[in-house]
């Protein structure tokens, strides 16, 4: 247990409320933790808090991460600003299957970061908006003139319905999922949908890698996979239309790197410069992409 997350831990599943917990990971975070365990190109691939896994419906959590907030307030990420034209790749891919079920209209990125899908998201004309809690990727998408609010949702300045609401990479960092999908409903308009993107627990890759898995970081408190993710979107008054395995781009410094972090004598090795310019796409299909609406 670190100095400064919760001393008493979560007693229920944050999926279905079930008390019946079971310890499957030992957790090995450092003494205390800090704003920068919490980066999102944070590569300390396979250090976690204790993970509990809920023996009804398999959801797995690290229970005593409960105040987490605290930490994206105050984080700094300055390698993922110089990834931004390799994510607004990523980023307009979503878009792209999104449009084919909503192509206009408004719509709200929660987690907006920098505001790299509500750049692209106004490029092809929808009336865009987002929330970011870190201050640091807020002020970076103000100072492109974007519109993302600092905080989360609710938001008094992001008031739906949307007619589109995204959430990439966001649920597996909090505590109340279900509570936060809540949220996401309310925002919705009656006919509107949203876009949830999360690691996939059962994946193959991470079958394979086992808890040596590169979404398994200290940032990452839930674990979803499509049983668990459609479970929490029933709790919440959704129920999904599609689901996805979107992929992504890097360039192939950033994919070097990361994979030097699991060979022990070349952890921290940095990639020739030359590969900066080079983008690699990559789907590893460990990654789900729900498309919902209102139950």
């Amino acid at each position: 247990m670190t100095d400064n997350v919760a001393n008493n831990p979560s007693q229920h599943c944050w999926v279905c409320g079930s008390s019946d917990l079971d310890l499957v990971k030992k957790g090995d975070l450092p003494g205390e933790l800090s704003e920068q365990d919490f980066r999102i190109t944070d590569a300390d691939y396979g250090r976690t808090g204790n993970i509990y896994r809920c023996r009804a419906c398999g959801f797995h959590q690290c229970s005593e991460m409960l105040d987490v907030l605290q930490f994206y307030s105050d984080m700094d990420d300055p390698d993922y600003e110089a990834t931004r034209e390799q994510r607004a790749l990523q980023e307009a891919s979503l878009l792209k299957e999104i449009r084919k079920w909503r192509p206009t209209g408004r719509l709200l990125d929660v987690g907006a970061g920098a505001g790299i899908l509500v750049e692209e998201a106004l490029k092809l004309g929808y009336a865009a908006e987002g929330v970011e809690p870190a201050r640091s990727l807020q002020s970076a998408a103000a100072a492109l003139d974007l519109p993302v609010h600092l905080g989360v949702l609710p938001h008094k300045d992001a008031q739906g319905p949307y007619d589109v609401l995204t959430m990439i990479d966001v649920i597996e960092h909090v505590p109340n999922p279900v509570e936060v999908l809540k949220t996401v409903r309310e925002a919705l308009a009656d006919d509107g949908i949203a876009a949830i993107v999360t690691p996939d627990r059962k994946a193959l890759a991470a079958r394979i890698m086992g808890w040596k898995w590169w979404h398994y970081r200290m940032a990452h408190i839930g674990y979803f996979d499509r049983q668990t993710l459609t479970l929490a979107l029933k709790e919440a008054g959704l129920e999904p239309i599609a689901f996805q395995r979107p992929g992504w781009y890097f360039p192939a410094s950033y994919l070097f790197e990361r994979v030097m972090q699991y060979i022990p004598f070349a952890r921290g090795l940095k990639a020739p410069r030359f590969m900066d310019g080079i983008v690699i796409p990559l789907n590893l299909r460990d990654s789900l992409m729900v498309l919902c609406r209102r139950a």
